[in-house]
């Protein structure tokens, strides 16, 4: 059938103008007509996604002569569109002068339905591998916070997606009882390629932790292990630490990474740790500074990513200032209570905005109650 057969049967001094970008009819909306399209083009979209790009001569909004539900798709003028509308009885003359358009409009039907189960399928597919990347990722991140007498710990992972590049670890070292080894870190990008990445990431420092590496050796280590990749990657930032849970000393190196901050409970102060160092997988070779520190009974290490300083209300970001606002105002709180005080006043800050990068937080503390010599 072709697009002049139908000109002569409608009528044209129905049709409506819709500027380029104006929405025609939205999914949910009643409708009781299709559309004939005389001039411009038309895109239909379901859940944002795009099922048909329409152009003269061609037809949509069909099943609103098939049922009397609600629009399933919503329709919108990509350019300066020219519209005219088919009723039902128009629907019936015009069937009566061209039998074959209820049958175009049939077989127009059928294709779109066909394309909208495939493409629901594929989505729920798609649903259905995220959930399980969501399950693999998940299963990466300890199960739990480590339970040592005379420490707390708190952690918090929130994907801005259902799978994302964050991850924190802690890491027991097979040689030396007295030692735990402390990772965050954050691979740029969202989704899933970052959180592959993540997963390679994780692999390399688990192993070289294991192997007697100090901090800065370590993150160079990994540094140059991820420059071994041919292929474009993304980068990570990292901070890596190793706590002396007798004593307290944490020897530390910052590679790229937001600074962590340190509560210090004798003298009320909340410094960020000096530090820090060059994002890795960016440049071939790069030199890291170590530094220590001495965590005292009732101190507290705030480690976070930074999706907790960036988080977004409209164009303003939740920045340090508030950070470490929140953390002033908690200093003697528990480590669960310092990150639930953080994670609730980002969540206030953002409102019903979405998220719009993974956040990750995790709280180290020394129990004030703790009789080990300093």
């Amino acid at each position: 059938m072709a697009f002049s057969d139908v000109i002569p049967y409608l009528n044209q001094a129905d049709a409506s103008l819709f500027a380029a970008g104006e929405q025609i009819f939205a999914a949910g909306d009643h409708g009781t007509a299709m559309y004939f399209i005389l001039s411009g083009e038309v895109r239909i979209t379901v859940d944002g996604r795009e099922l048909d790009y329409l152009h003269p001569g061609q037809v949509f909004g069909e099943m609103a002569l098939a049922d009397n539900l609600v629009r399933s798709a919503t329709a919108t003028a990509v350019s300066a569109s020219q519209l005219v509308p088919i009723h039902k009885q128009q629907f019936a003359d015009l069937t009566q002068h061209l039998p074959t358009f209820a049958s175009e409009v049939m077989s127009i039907m059928s294709v779109r339905l066909r394309r909208y189960m495939e493409d629901e399928v594929n989505r729920l597919r798609l649903e259905e591998e995220l959930a399980i990347g969501q399950k693999i990722q998940l299963s990466l991140l300890p199960e739990s916070c480590p339970d040592i007498p005379g420490w707390h710990f708190a952690a918090s992972y929130q994907a801005a997606r259902q799978v994302g590049g964050d991850f924190y670890d802690f890491i027991a070292d097979s040689h030396h009882p007295d030692l735990l080894h402390l990772v965050i870190a954050d691979v740029t990008g969202k989704g899933v390629p970052a959180a592959m990445f993540m997963a390679v990431c994780r692999t390399i420092i688990r192993t070289e932790a294991q192997n007697g590496r100090s901090p800065a050796d370590l993150l160079m280590r990994t540094n140059q292990q991820l420059r071994h990749e041919t292929r474009s990657l993304p980068f990570l930032t990292a901070f890596f630490g190793t706590l002396n849970l007798k004593t307290g000393q944490l020897i530390y190196a910052i590679g790229g990474h937001d600074r962590p901050y340190w509560v210090q409970a004798r003298s009320g102060g909340v410094p960020q740790l000096t530090g820090h160092g060059m994002l890795l997988g960016a440049f071939p070779a790069i030199h890291l500074e170590e530094y220590q520190i001495t965590l005292a009974p009732g101190d507290n290490l705030i480690l976070y990513t930074d999706g907790v300083t960036e988080a977004r209300c409209e164009d303003e970001l939740f920045d340090e200032d508030r950070l470490e606002a929140v953390i002033a105002g908690h200093a003697t709180a528990s480590a669960s209570e310092m990150a639930d005080a953080i994670l609730q006043a980002v969540n206030q800050f953002i409102g019903s905005q979405p998220q719009s990068d993974d956040l990750t937080l995790v709280i180290i503390q020394r129990d004030s109650r703790d009789p080990t010599p300093l």
